[in-house]
Formats: C-alpha cells, structure tokens, sequence
C-alpha cells in the first residue's frame, strides 16, 4: 500500500485567533510569508528522504486553508527542483477554473519532464471556495470540466496538430511542447463522491480516492469497481484506489491522547464555518450537491468535508495513534475497502512543520514499511 501526503500550506495571520474568509491583502505579513515558503522546500527534501511514496499539493483561492498553495502548478515545479524520488501530486486541479486547458496540458508535461517522470495529475470539481473566488457559476461547471480533461488528454497524446471545437474551448490548431515524459501520460486520479463524477472516473479509467467513513469508502471504492467492471469490462484494482484521511501520531498513546484535546480545538478554530462566516460559500455548495446524486450509498447521502473530532475517530476518518495502533487500523482499513493508496493530511491543528515532520519521521521508521509491504 502507499503512502501519500497531503499538505494544508495554510496561511494564518496570527498564531492566537482564526483567521477569516476572504483573507484581506492587510493580513498578509510578507516575511513570514517568504518564511514559510523557505520552510515548505526543507519539509519536501526531507519527505522525500523518509521513503513516503507521494506529496500532494491542493489548489484553494482567498481562504486561510490552503491559503499558500492558489496554483499547485507552481507547488510541483518548485518541488521537482528539491525533491529526487517522490511523485509529485496535485489533488487537485480545479479544472473548470482554467480558460486555456491547452496551458494546463503544456505545463503539466513541463513539470513532467522536469521532475523526470514523477508528475501524478490529481483533477477535481471546483468547490465553492474556487466557483466564489473566480465568479464561476455552478451550472455547466462539471461539463466545462470533463471537456477541459478530453482536451487535454488529446493534447499529450495526438501525434499531429489538430483542431479542437466544442461547447466550451474552440482552437484552430494544438499542438503542444513539450510532451510529458510519462507515456502515454502521467497518470490521473480523481476525488468524488457522487454517482455522475464516479461514473465518469470509471469511463475514463481515472483513479479514484475517497473521503469519509471507511464504511461509507468501501462503499464508493465498490461502486467505482463494479460500474467500471459492467461498463468497461475491467477492475481498477487496488493501485488505483485510495483512502483520503486527517492524521496525527505520538509514540505513545499517552502523549496521542494528552496532545489531541489541543490539536483539535484549533483544527476546529480554523476552520471557518460556511453557515455563519461565508454564506456565499455556503450557497454555492447546496447548489453543487443539489445537482448530483448519491443513490449508491446506503445511507443515500454523502459525507461532506473532513472530521477531525471524536467522531472522525470512531468511523475510521481521523488517524490518531501510536504506531502499533495506526498500523492495525490502517490495515484493518485496506482490507474493508480494498484501497492501494493511503492518503494522509499531517498539518494538524496549530503543529509547526517541525512537530509534522517529526511525526512524519516517527511514521516512517515504525509504520510506513510494514504498510507499504501490505
């Protein structure tokens, strides 16, 4: 099984009080903002150096979460340069946001060529942080999306110039420099959570990571599965499924349980709640979920969002333990679901980058061989 990492790269204007959405331009403190980005290139070289498998950079627009990473183009070229094994990972591009897919494609296949091969394309549906921040409207988003990916897809592997006319992009000759390095592309993976965008990812033989319950995750891993199975006459398999978790770790389950009553105020501090300090947001999203059904699930609802609390805990969401114990339940985990890939988010709460590499380096020594054996 591997293991992937995802950053949070969050900007806080102050370590004592939340801050807002949208983060006003005053709030910016640009030497700790060029601090903090000298400190993220040290946290990739040695992430790399402890063996994990890949590192995930997200995209988010005007919010403190996330608020470091607005183009994780930028993130993987950056990282191609100061990194030597790990894959670099997007999870994801808000696709429907880029006017030019043709740009997206000729700078991917840059960083592909400059990262040697390592580049993993991790496409998503534009939140209601991205469809606020560029004034997308929700209708026609998905479609805007999945013709952008078609695009794109063509444009690394069509041999000869070609022309390109459809609903939403029109261009009287493609033909991009250069081509990725990765044949016939690098790979493509996907985080969804309705029956229209699994479907889709199975058509397309995308990958596939999911969030929530891990009861709720065997059961969006097995739709993926069986429709790509009936449709397409093929299984995924478990390399191209994955699990999307919150994650803290301590040596003991002592300090696990005297460290997460604080890691888990802040975590919920700074999380700005969409009902009470962004309505826009808030709007947007019932909007998106309105459009999209979840008649796979048992429960006939989809989890939303993360849970790092108690609860996250008990339904498998939220990895919190000593290594003995994040091994049995990271394995007990692979065998419901099935997954190949376990993702994991370590930046919790208010923990420096020096507490999440430590982690990270204890992870490493005591856990990652026994999974990654798995």
């Amino acid at each position: 099984m591997e293991v992937w990492i995802r950053q949070s790269m969050a900007y806080r204007w102050r370590d004592d009080s939340p801050t807002p959405f949208p983060v006003p331009g005053w709030m910016w403190d640009r030497e700790r903002g060029k601090q903090l980005y000298q400190d993220r290139m040290k946290f990739l070289r040695r992430v790399d150096e402890l063996g994990y498998d890949a590192i995930i950079f997200t995209e988010h627009h005007y919010g403190p979460n996330g608020g470091l990473t607005p183009s994780p183009l930028i993130g993987l070229a950056a990282a191609s340069q100061v990194t030597e094994r790990i894959k670099l990972a997007t999870m994801g591009i808000a696709l429907a946001l880029y006017p030019h897919p043709v740009r997206v494609a000729e700078e991917l296949a840059m960083i592909d060529n400059l990262s040697e091969g390592r580049v993993v394309v991790g496409l998503i549906s534009s939140g209601g942080q991205s469809l606020y921040a560029y004034n997308l409207p929700v209708a026609g988003e998905r479609e805007r999306y999945h013709e952008a990916y078609d695009l794109i897809v063509k444009a690394w592997t069509e041999e000869n110039p070609f022309e390109w006319h459809s609903e939403y992009f029109d261009y009287q000759c493609v033909s991009i420099l250069p081509r990725p390095y990765q044949q016939p592309h690098p790979p493509v993976w996907t985080t969804a959570t309705s029956a229209e965008s699994i479907q889709w990812a199975a058509e397309h033989q995308i990958g596939m990571i999911s969030h929530g319950p891990t009861s709720e995750c065997a059961e969006r891993l097995g739709y993926y599965r069986k429709y790509a199975e009936e449709h397409l006459g093929a299984d995924p398999g478990s390399a191209k499924t994955g699990l999307a978790r919150e994650f803290f770790i301590a040596p003991t389950k002592a300090k696990v349980e005297e460290a997460f009553e604080r890691i888990f105020r802040r975590e919920q501090a700074d999380e700005y709640p969409f009902l009470f300090q962004a309505p826009e947001l808030a709007a947007l999203e019932k909007e998106r979920y309105q459009m999209r059904t979840y008649d796979y699930l048992s429960s006939g609802q989809a989890f939303r969002g993360a849970d790092a609390s108690a609860h996250g805990r008990e339904t498998g969401q939220f990895l919190v333990g000593d290594p003995e114990s994040l091994i049995e339940e990271i394995l007990r985990q692979k065998e419901a679901t099935g997954a190949g890939v376990m993702v994991i988010r370590p930046e919790m709460g208010d923990l420096p980058l020096e507490e999440v590499t430590a982690g990270l380096e204890l992870f490493a020594k005591e856990v990652l061989p026994v999974i990654q054996a798995a």
